[in-house]
């Protein structure tokens, strides 16, 4: 997901141990709205479970890319809570505004998701990202916060294979 815009709905800044040692942690709670294609990432299946082509009189006059899974097959159904957790990301946080310095973290675990279809084939996702932070990170998070509504760009990080890779090359 690159720039999409989110908002920061909360902090939470924690210790975790790692042996004898204390690191500092931080969970920051985020909403955005994404196209229903990152359901994928979940499981190929998703998306055709929530979503169905629209039928006749349905049609969306928005011109549609790709899959035309658009309308909510199951109105009714409420946000879905899902057990993934995908680990090792790169998380850039930027304000909306250009003067903004981004905040980078790395080896981000992001959990606790939550899927709400929207109609027009998005999904709102509500989810949980965990990483490790020093003291100055967690000043800029808190700025995050109180303004709310920042861009987010998420992005897998290298495997440890491609990691050793990349450090032999060097």
């Amino acid at each position: 997901m690159a720039k999409n815009p989110a908002v920061i709905t909360n902090v939470n800044v924690r210790i975790e141990k790692h042996g004898d040692e204390r690191a500092l942690a931080v969970d920051i709670n985020v909403v955005t709205s994404t196209s229903n294609t990152a359901l994928d990432h979940f499981d190929k299946e998703l998306r055709k479970s929530l979503f169905r082509k629209p039928v006749r009189g349905e049609q969306q006059s928005l011109p549609t890319i790709g899959d035309h899974l658009t309308e909510i097959k199951i109105p009714s159904l409420e946000p879905l809570k899902v057990g993934h957790q995908f680990k090792g990301f790169e998380l850039q946080i930027d304000g909306e505004l250009e003067n903004t310095q981004p905040i980078f973290l790395v080896d981000v675990a992001l959990k606790k998701f939550v899927i709400t279809p929207k109609e027009g084939g998005s999904v709102e996702l509500k989810f949980k990202a965990s990483a490790n932070v020093d003291p100055d990170e967690v000043a800029e998070l808190t700025e995050a916060l109180i303004r709310e509504n920042v861009v987010l760009s998420l992005t897998p990080g290298k495997t440890e294979e491609e990691q050793q890779q990349e450090d032999l090359a060097a």
